[in-house]
């Protein structure tokens, strides 16, 4: 650490992350080696933006989905990610605009139900950073896209006993490349529905067993 470092960390002005990431790599140390984790559907959010009339984002989620992820290195550089998104399930808060993104308009859901992601690379950086590539099909069409990434954190131990971790992923798409080619422009020239759309999960995975228990923890509760 240089002498302008220390002083810096001595005056309470130290980098928060990368405080956070050499803390993440001491976790990741002693980290169980596993090959199979579960996407955590109670702790896992698969969101979307999109820009209206260029006023204001519109938040939606896919509600319905399953996930396989596999990664044996403590420190997931082997990282591997098959995701399929049941279309129907798309929610926007909002009845009416959820009918329009099924349609054929947008996603035709009766033709299409399923989008689905398959990674095909991972490139780590610093302070637990990465980039995903990977294969992403919706409507039948397939392009590769990036999603920048990052490792939020690690768990050697949850409620059941069991290892978990967290990561965020975020990338931007043009809908149009998909075959989403719906237009409308407002009087002035605004476009209603913009073609890009910010994608944004939140997943936390755990372990087969660690997801077991805490369904069966639900199932009592709920039962009571």
């Amino acid at each position: 650490m240089s002498l302008i470092q220390r002083i810096v960390s001595w005056l309470g002005f130290a980098d928060g992350k990368a405080v956070k990431s050499r803390q993440l790599e001491r976790k990741a140390a002693t980290f169980p080696r596993i090959s199979t984790w579960e996407l955590d559907p109670f702790h896992t959010t698969v969101g979307f933006r999109i820009m209206h009339m260029g006023l204001v984002e519109v938040s939606g989620r896919f509600k319905r989905y399953t996930a396989s992820v596999k990664g044996s290195s403590p420190d997931f550089s082997d990282l591997q990610v098959e995701v399929q998104v049941e279309a129907a399930s798309i929610d926007t808060d909002l009845p009416a605009r959820d009918a329009h993104l099924r349609s054929p308009d947008f996603l035709d859901v009766e033709r299409y139900p399923h989008i689905s992601f398959r990674s095909t690379a991972i490139r780590w950086r610093p302070l637990k950073r990465f980039v995903l590539e990977g294969d992403l099909m919706i409507k039948g069409v397939t392009h590769r896209i990036r999603l920048e990434g990052e490792l939020k954190g690690l768990v050697l131990k949850d409620i059941v006993g069991q290892p978990r971790a967290s990561f965020t992923l975020t990338a931007q798409i043009d809908r149009r490349a998909w075959g989403l080619t719906w237009h409308m422009e407002t009087e002035d020239g605004s476009i209603v529905v913009d073609p890009i759309v910010n994608l944004e999960i939140a997943a936390e995975i755990a372990t087969p067993q660690s997801l077991e228990a805490l369904r069966q923890m639900a199932a009592q509760v709920g039962g009571s």
